[in-house]
C-alpha cells in the first residue's frame, strides 16, 4: 500500500482548487530596484517640501500646516532611509567579520 506525501496546508492554492483562471505572477523587482525607488521617493518628497516652502515665502501659500506636514514627511522619509542604510552597512560589516 503506497502512502503519498503529506502536504502542508499552506501549499493548497484556493484558486486552483475552485477552478479559477490562474494568471502569470508579476515579476518581482530586485532589492536594488526597490532601494533605488525608495531613494527616488525621498528625493521627490524633499523637492515637494522645498516647492511648498518657496511658495509660502513668496506669499502664494497661506496654509502653514501644509508646509509643516510636507517638512515632517520629508524629514521622516530621510531618517528612514538613513536607518536602512545603517542596517545595510551593519549587515555588510557582520558578513565581512565572518570566518569561512
Amino acid at each position: 500500500m503506497a502512502i503519498g506525501g503529506v502536504r502542508s496546508l499552506g501549499s493548497i492554492d484556493p484558486q486552483a482548487a475552485y477552478g479559477a483562471v490562474r494568471t502569470a505572477p508579476e515579476p518581482r523587482a530586485s532589492f536594488a530596484d526597490q532601494l533605488a525607488k525608495a531613494v527616488d521617493q525621498v528625493q521627490d518628497l524633499s523637492a515637494r517640501k522645498q516647492e511648498i516652502v518657496d511658495e509660502m515665502v513668496a506669499g502664494r501659500t497661506t496654509e502653514v500646516h501644509d508646509v509643516m506636514i510636507a517638512a515632517k514627511e520629508s524629514q521622516l522619509a530621510f531618517e528612514l532611509l538613513v536607518e536602512v542604510r545603517n542596517k545595510l552597512l551593519e549587515a555588510y560589516q557582520e558578513l565581512m567579520r565572518m570566518q569561512v
